[in-house]
């Protein structure tokens, strides 16, 4: 059975270009009546998982995307999540990458690394001055594993690196980008784990991947360069080698470089000719309801788009349209099509801008085609979170009265403007 996997760190927000991706991981699975695992990549111990976690189930369950495996989170009154392969939580798996660590060591298929930053950064100047590549010395072979083990236990700083083949190209067919390969000899030889025995990503990942039994690994193309060590990896651990199927990065309206987090650049956004409808947008909703724009409400987040009256399904079109098509024609789509027609094969290996005008028509169309209670509904809602207590009767009388200018439940907080 095709088992699919997302693996975000709870950093307390959903980025909608992560959301992309796991939205096309989620597709995959559900259009092959396989399994999706939302697994936490929660390493990172100076962030409160109480506090992180819980915005970025919210968003999964608000876009009606749930996982069969994973954190146990209430999803409409019932339970998702659980499963025979936990904990889901990387922070709670150490035990499985320790004894994959000395599984390597045995094997020969990895060594401790004695030498120091110092020495490190040296040999790279020295390879950069001869416009050589770099590469591991390999100095700490050259003692016995006994050796190795004593200095280990001794205390003295090493890191776990893998030993690459150099004699090896490697090569896979990317259900993305097609064949790719990688020559391992001109790799470092890359490192696994710390002296103190605490994993690092790829390490990690490939542990998990291999005992959950994921089939297939959809995620961001900056994920590409991690492959040749992956690979490696799971052949000397004994796992079978997951089909990959990396993903282009999305763009900023109207630009070529990807959507971003960072502050500085969420400040450029508000300048920004597409992107300007959503900050208008944000600035006459947020502030009715008791909310301010921040790095985690603005319009490269999911939860802005609940926030400010987004439906999940215009979410969902506008999520499937960057970088998938069913067709050349067909732009609005419901859940279940888009199910039943994705394939890897139609994402398109150039980068996607998000549409902020096709967003707002996605929604436009959606909210046109809910039942009149259900806009009254949302109608109410918003005017309750804004402080207006209104009858549903009197709210059954506005919604027909405002008709087509009503594109977001939350519109009706702006028409006195």
């Amino acid at each position: 059975m095709l088992r699919t996997r997302f693996a975000p760190s709870p950093t307390g927000f959903m980025h909608i270009g992560g959301m992309r991706t796991a939205f096309f991981a989620w597709l995959l699975a559900r259009s092959q009546n396989g399994t999706f695992v939302l697994r936490i990549d929660d390493t990172d111990r100076s962030r409160n998982l109480d506090e992180a976690l819980p915005p970025i189930l919210e968003a999964f369950a608000w876009l009606g995307l749930d996982w069969d495996e994973g954190p146990e989170f209430e999803v409409n009154g019932r339970t998702v999540g659980g499963g025979e392969h936990g904990p889901y939580f990387q922070s709670r798996r150490g035990d499985r990458y320790s004894a994959a660590v000395a599984k390597l060591l045995e094997a020969g298929a990895a060594y401790r690394d004695f030498e120091s930053p110092e020495d490190i950064q040296r040999q790279r100047t020295e390879a950069e001055a001869a416009k050589t590549n770099y590469r591991s010395s390999r100095v700490s072979l050259e003692l016995s594993a006994d050796e190795q083990a004593a200095k280990a236990d001794a205390g003295e700083a090493h890191v776990v690196r893998l030993l690459a083949p150099r004699d090896r190209t490697l090569t896979i067919d990317d259900a993305v980008r097609g064949e790719v390969s990688w020559s391992c000899g001109e790799m470092v030889d890359p490192v696994l784990a710390r002296g103190d025995g605490s994993p690092l990503y790829n390490l990690a990942s490939v542990v998990d991947d291999g005992e959950m039994a994921i089939t297939h690994i959809v995620r961001a193309e900056e994920h590409l360069s991690n492959v040749p060590v992956q690979v490696l990896l799971f052949e000397a651990l004994g796992y079978d080698v997951p089909t990959f199927a990396h993903i282009p990065f999305v763009t900023a309206p109207g630009t070529t470089k990807k959507l971003s987090k960072r502050t500085k650049d969420l400040e450029r956004y508000r300048e920004n000719p597409q992107f300007k409808s959503l900050y208008q947008l944000a600035d006459r909703v947020l502030p009715a309801i008791g909310q301010e724009l921040s790095e985690t409400m603005n319009p490269v987040m999911v939860a802005f788009y609940r926030e400010v009256g987004f439906l999940p399904q215009a979410v969902r079109n506008t999520l499937a349209r960057l970088g998938w098509s069913l067709d050349d024609r067909t732009e609005e789509m419901s859940l279940e099509t888009i199910v039943e027609n994705f394939t890897l094969d139609r994402v398109v290996k150039a980068p996607a801008g998000l549409d902020c005008d096709k967003l707002l028509a996605f929604q436009q169309h959606w909210f046109a085609e809910l039942a009149e209670h259900e806009k009254v509904a949302g109608v109410r809602h918003f005017l309750s979170l804004a402080g207006i207590e209104a009858s549903e009767e009197f709210v059954a009388r506005l919604v027909p009265v405002l008709g087509e200018r009503l594109r977001l439940a939350s519109d009706v907080l702006t028409f006195d403007e």
